[in-house]
C-alpha cells in the first residue's frame, strides 16, 4: 500500500476540489475518472451559483411529481416502471417534502453559501482561471403577477440567514435587459449569488491540480474499493483489473458512488435525474445576469457572448437515449420569457445525471465501518455551487483536521447498514454511458 497517498474516484467538482485542497496541504492525490474533465455533470449545468438553494424536498413537490408522472414535457418526468429501489426513493422523498424538513435542510445548506463563494474567488484568483465568473447574483423571473407573492415569499425566508434579494418590476427588469418579453410582471434578485462557465471553471481547476502534483488517471472505469487485511480502504480496483492503491479513498462518483459503496455497507437512496442544456449563439441581446424562468423552471444564463438554456429534471433509468422533446422544450420556454431566443442557433447539446438523495441533501464525510473511506455525492442540482465547499470539507476529513464548518445533516451514517462489507473483490458497480447521439 502506497503510504499517504488519497484516491478519489471522480473528476466533478467534488472530486477535483477535494484533490486541489489535498494538494495544497501536501498530500500525494490520485484522481481516477472514466470520462475526461469537461463532460460531466459539473461542466453541463446551468452556471449558476446559486448560494441558499432550496432542496428538491420542498413541501407540496412530491404531489406536483406524481400529477406530472405521466408527462414527458413536464419539468419533473418519473418513467414509471415497477422497480422496488425507485417505490422506495419516492416514498422517502415524499415524507421528507415538508415544512419543519425545510427549516433543518435550510440552516445547514444556507450556512455552506458564502463560504463557497468565497473558495470559488480564492481558486479562481490563486489559478489564475478564467472562467467568465461574475459575483451578480440571479433573477427568479416571474410572468404571471399572481406568482410574485410566491417568489418573494422565498426569497424572504433567505433573509434570517444572511441573504439579501431585491424585486425588481418588469419595467425595471427590461430597463436593465430589454430583452425581457412586455408580458414578464417582474423579478426577484438573488443578490448574493454568482454564475460562470462551468466547463472553462473545471478545465482551469484540473489544469491546477495537475499543477500542484495530482495524478490524473483518465479513463479509469472504478469497479471496487479495495481494504486491507484490517478493514482499512487501500484503495481501488478497475474494471480491467488495474489496481490503484492508497492510503485514503475519496468516492465522489456522482450518481455512480452508491454502486461502489454498497458492497461497504453504505446504501445510498439516489436516483439519477437527467438534466439537459443547449447552448446558443447569436442571440441578439442576453439578460445581464443568469435567471431561472419561475413558470416553466427553465434556467438561462449568459456565458460570454453565448446563452445556455439548461433545466428539467428526468428519473428513469440511467443510460436511455435522450428525450429529444425535453431539450426542444428548453427553447419553447425560455421563448416566453426572452425575446430573440429563435435567433439563436445551437452551438452545443449536452444531457446527464445529478445524484439525488430521497431526503434531498447531499451525502459528504467519512464512512462508518470502513476507516479511510469518504463520500461526497448527492448534490442535486447544487453540485457545481457546493462543490468548494465540499471538497474542502472532505480535505479536512482525510486530514483529520477539525471541520471549518459543521454538515451534521450530510452525515453519511444516516445511510450506513451496519452490514459487514463484502469480499474486497466484490464491487463490480459499472457506470451506464449515456448515448453520444440523442435519440428523435
Amino acid at each position: 500500500m502506497t503510504a499517504s497517498r488519497t484516491v478519489i474516484v471522480g473528476a466533478g467538482i467534488v472530486g477535483l476540489s477535494t484533490a486541489y485542497f489535498l494538494a495544497k496541504a501536501g498530500r500525494p492525490v490520485t484522481v481516477l475518472d472514466r470520462e475526461p474533465v469537461g463532460e460531466g455533470a459539473s461542466c453541463g449545468n446551468a452556471g449558476l451559483l446559486s448560494i441558499g438553494h432550496y432542496p428538491l424536498t420542498r413541501p407540496g413537490v412530491s404531489w406536483r411529481g406524481l400529477k406530472w408522472m405521466f408527462d414527458r414535457n413536464a419539468p419533473l418526468f418519473i418513467r414509471p416502471r415497477p422497480d422496488p429501489s425507485l417505490v422506495s426513493w419516492l416514498w422517502t422523498f415524499h415524507r421528507h417534502c415538508n415544512q419543519p424538513w425545510l427549516d433543518r435542510c435550510m440552516r445547514e445548506l444556507c450556512a455552506m453559501g458564502f463560504p463557497t463563494l468565497a473558495l470559488f474567488e480564492e481558486m479562481i484568483a490563486a489559478e489564475g482561471i478564467d472562467c467568465d465568473y461574475r459575483r451578480d447574483g440571479w433573477l427568479d423571473v416571474v410572468m404571471d403577477p399572481a406568482n410574485l407573492p410566491h417568489a418573494e415569499a422565498e426569497a424572504r425566508a433567505l433573509v434570517p440567514h444572511g441573504y439579501a434579494y431585491r424585486m425588481l418590476t418588469g419595467d425595471e427588469l427590461r430597463r436593465r435587459s430589454p430583452c425581457f418579453a412586455p408580458e414578464v410582471a417582474g423579478a426577484v434578485w438573488y443578490e448574493d449569488s454568482a454564475h460562470c462557465h462551468p466547463a472553462d471553471f473545471m478545465r482551469g481547476l484540473a489544469a491546477a491540480c495537475t499543477r500542484a502534483g495530482v495524478d490524473l488517471r483518465i479513463p479509469f472505469e472504478a469497479a471496487s474499493v479495495l481494504r486491507d487485511r484490517a478493514g482499512r480502504a487501500a484503495g481501488v480496483r478497475g474494471t480491467s483489473g488495474e489496481v490503484v492503491e492508497g492510503s485514503d479513498v475519496v468516492i465522489a462518483a456522482g450518481v455512480w458512488s452508491d454502486g461502489l459503496a454498497r458492497d461497504l455497507g453504505l446504501d445510498i437512496p439516489m436516483q439519477g435525474a437527467r438534466g439537459y442544456h443547449r447552448q446558443l449563439k447569436g442571440v441578439p441581446e442576453l439578460p445581464f445576469t443568469g435567471c431561472v424562468l419561475h413558470e416553466t423552471f427553465v434556467a438561462v444564463t449568459p456565458m460570454r457572448d453565448e446563452l445556455r438554456l439548461a433545466g428539467t429534471l428526468e428519473i428513469q433509468p440511467v443510460g436511455r437515449p435522450w428525450m429529444r422533446n425535453r431539450l426542444d422544450n428548453l427553447t419553447r420556454g425560455a421563448s416566453r420569457y426572452i425575446r430573440g431566443i429563435d435567433r439563436g442557433r445551437t452551438a452545443a447539446e449536452w444531457a446527464g445525471y445529478r445524484p439525488c438523495s430521497s431526503d434531498g441533501m447531499p451525502v459528504v464525510g467519512r464512512v462508518p465501518g470502513t476507516p479511510g473511506l469518504f463520500v461526497g455525492t448527492a448534490h442535486a442540482m447544487m453540485g457545481m455551487t457546493l462543490g468548494p465547499v465540499t471538497g474542502r470539507a472532505l480535505a479536512e476529513h482525510v486530514l483529520g483536521r477539525p471541520q471549518s464548518l459543521a454538515l451534521p445533516m450530510c452525515d453519511p451514517a444516516r445511510y450506513f447498514t451496519n452490514a459487514p462489507p463484502r469480499a474486497v473483490a466484490s464491487g463490480t458497480q459499472r457506470r451506464a454511458a449515456d448515448p453520444a447521439v440523442p435519440a428523435a
